[in-house]
């Protein structure tokens, strides 16, 4: 089981993820909130991943995850292009 292993079985991290934005500021109206802890802010994470289930078989996941506990939503993955198309 990875780290992130929701919808999506057998996620395997490719790299340790990193942090891409701290948000503690009210989004359309709400103030982002830990579900679990009540702490006012939620970091952004990213971390890519191995999946065969995904085109290409590699992609990069995305999902929320609270500095002050060990809450964290389901990653959100999406495939990673494997080449550019020619204009």
């Amino acid at each position: 089981m990875s780290i992130r292993d929701y919808g999506l079985p057998n996620s395997r991290p490719l790299g340790p993820p990193t942090l891409v934005k701290v948000h503690s500021e009210p989004l359309e109206g709400a103030r982002p909130e830990c579900p679990a802890c009540g702490c006012k802010a939620l970091c952004e994470i990213a971390v890519e991943v191995e999946q065969p289930l995904l085109k290409g078989g590699r992609g990069v996941g995305t999902y929320l995850s609270c500095p002050a506990c060990p809450w964290a939503a389901p990653m959100i993955v999406r495939a990673t292009p494997t080449s550019t198309p020619e204009a």
